[in-house]
């Protein structure tokens, strides 16, 4: 994007500062104050920004030249958790304050000479909801509400969006998180609902037309497929159907509730498996905007009896209820009643965000008898401006009495768009499927004796869906000494000193903590029975880059004609490695490299672990000379 300036070094500063919009929500350092700086591009602009109470300033440009007033509007507002209803302005904030829905924020934006219309204002970390409102005569336009023009998500074509045409529009600006925030909530949100950065993981957003179940044509679904989606993977693509609130439409959870840049993220970082979603619309009766183009039944038997069968015959996708999840925000939420009481093995995965199923305790019972012992989780919650959690738990504890999973959480927020999304955040990362088959620890069981500094290696094997994250983390539980741990690589070091008799070192899967696997290791106290250890090299110098063969004897001190053969390990320290190598026969072969080392003389350390039979012991054998 080319930016107009008379004056070629303000243009080549400008460049080396890289001071263009690289779409909604792009990040640019702040310029030096200088007269004659160049107008920002159209859209959002986000920059670092000192003076700003959270660290950064956001000046939105939107250029008509034919507009006579255009203010800035969104969910800019701030609540703060201590107060609940007291609205700020975005300049007031400060740790526990939020942007929040309910109350439009507006701020009217000035005009330059060219006809761009500008304001600036410091917001918080996180995908923020936010329009334009427009008095242009040239279009008829008064007080219209658009979404931004230079905005780069995706849209329906044409005017035929429900959103367009109730003028309810939302766009959605990214704002990465500064840590004078100072909040954990707002790193998290910075963390899922920002463009990841590498481009190539990015998913695509498309919209398709479609006819309702009802005969409407000119509805669109939404379809966000993950990066690198293949039509011929061996397995199809689990699939979440999404539905918005009373007047939103397929858009919603796509813009204002972040949902692609969500998935892009957890998918990158290996969360959860590469998965489509789908959004659509809940109105059928034509050109209707008001409440009478809503139902419910409607809702569910578009859903299942029209959709589903368009999206699998189109995309790889599970046609399995274990692939499937449904979940709504608000309407869409009280909708998934609906879908579940009269389609409920159609899904093994329901969310309801900021909008509860009305079921009866027939509707509950007649659920699990179809369900049987086949998987259902439900997801309930809402933003702590909306109110307790007492009508979600109660759903829940339906759900849990008859043995099903169920959850439910709270996030700081209104009921909006970004509620909706960090909810979703929460369901699609805490609550759908894992990708996590099962986890199982190598060797699965150790025999070691005590009075030695044990170290062990331990493996996990983990089992996953494609695109999954194997990561677990590591813990060894019975340990009686605090210097007996694991490493986050799986290496056990047991102390000399350690006194428990057995040791469990279990591997968690990070994606799915549920899933672990584990092995044992037994520790017995050393026979009392001597040992001689001998150790030698020869030749005893080398030339630096050759390796030394040491041989190593470990002998029974016995009175008997016939020693017992010693068993367990030795430990060989040289130039700053250590080996531990298993016996065989009382004895080992153990090659010293000298790669890296300087020329010098160099000790040869050998320790023997000992064994049921043997006490261990320790000497330093030898002294081998590098030239």
């Amino acid at each position: 994007m080319r930016e107009t300036t008379g004056r070629r070094r303000l243009r080549l500063a400008i460049s080396i500062l890289t001071f263009t919009a690289l779409g909604a929500g792009a990040v640019v350092p702040t310029p030096a104050a200088a007269a004659g700086r160049p107008t920002p591009a159209p859209g959002a602009t986000v920059k670092t920004d000192r003076t700003s109470p959270t660290g950064y300033t956001v000046t939105f440009v939107y250029r008509n030249p034919h507009a006579t007033q255009v203010r800035l509007a969104g969910d800019l507002t701030l609540l703060d958790v201590n107060t609940g209803t007291t609205r700020y302005q975005p300049e007031q904030w400060q740790p526990g304050r939020y942007h929040s829905g309910g109350t439009e924020f507006l701020r009217d934006m000035t005009r330059d000479p060219k006809g761009n219309w500008s304001v600036s204002v410091p917001l918080h970390a996180g995908g923020l909801s936010y329009w334009y409102r427009v008095w242009d005569p040239t279009q008829g336009w008064e007080n219209k509400r658009i979404w931004d023009p230079a905005s780069t998500n995706p849209r329906p074509p044409g005017e035929s969006s429900f959103r367009v045409r109730n003028n309810d529009v939302l766009d959605a600006v990214s704002v990465p998180y500064a840590e004078k925030q100072n909040d954990p909530v707002l790193k998290e949100r910075a963390g899922y609902e920002l463009p990841v950065a590498d481009r190539t993981k990015r998913g695509t957003v498309t919209y398709i037309p479609y006819t309702t179940i009802l005969g409407d044509s000119g509805h669109h679904l939404g379809v966000y497929l993950p990066a690198g989606y293949d039509a011929n993977r061996a397995q199809p693509y689990k699939v979440a159907y999404l539905a918005h609130g009373i007047f939103g439409d397929e858009t919603d959870f796509m813009v204002p509730a972040n949902v692609p840049n969500i998935l892009d993220n957890m998918i990158a970082k290996g969360e959860i498996e590469p998965t489509v979603v789908v959004t659509m619309g809940n109105h059928f009766t034509g050109t209707s905007l008001g409440f009478a183009s809503y139902n419910q039944t409607n809702a569910a038997n578009n859903l299942v009896q029209t959709i589903l069968p368009l999206i699998e015959g189109r995309y790889h996708v599970s046609t399995e209820r274990s692939g499937r999840a449904y979940a709504g925000f608000s309407y869409g939420g009280m909708t998934g009643g609906v879908v579940i009481k009269n389609y409920p093995t159609t899904f093994a995965f329901y969310g309801h965000f900021s909008g509860n199923p009305s079921l009866t305790t027939g509707d509950y019972d007649t659920i699990a008898n179809a369900v049987g012992d086949d998987d259902l989780s439900v997801f309930l919650g809402n933003g702590v401006f909306e109110g307790n959690l007492n009508a979600q738990n109660a759903i829940a504890d339906n759900f849990r009495a008859r043995g099903y999973a169920a959850a439910t959480a709270q996030v700081p927020g209104a009921h909006d768009g970004m509620t909706a999304g960090q909810l979703f955040t929460i369901f699609a990362r805490d609550h759908l499927w894992s990708g996590v088959d099962s986890v199982s620890v190598t060797p699965a069981s150790v025999n070691l004796t005590t009075g030695w500094n044990w170290a062990r290696q331990f493996h996990a094997r983990v089992t996953t869906n494609e695109g999954v994250s194997p990561a677990v983390t590591w813990s060894v539980r019975g340990a009686t000494s605090p210097d007996t741990t694991i490493s986050a690589a799986g290496l056990l070091s047991v102390a000399a000193g350690e006194t428990a008799s057995s040791l469990t070192v279990a591997a968690t899967s990070v994606i799915d903590p549920t899933k672990s696997g584990s092995a044992q290791v037994a520790v017995a106290p050393a026979g009392t029975a001597r040992v001689t250890v001998k150790a030698k090299a020869a030749p005893a110098s080398v030339v630096r880059g050759d390796t030394f063969t040491l041989r190593v004897d470990v002998r029974a001190q016995s009175p008997r004609p016939k020693a017992p053969t010693v068993t367990g390990e030795v430990a060989v320290s040289f130039g700053g490695a250590t080996q531990v190598v298993a016996l065989r026969g009382g004895a080992a072969v153990v090659d010293l490299p000298t790669d890296g080392l300087s020329p010098g003389v160099y000790p040869v350390h050998v320790a023997y672990s000992g064994d049921p039979v043997h006490a261990p012991t320790a000497a330093v054998h030898q002294r081998l000379q590098v030239r």
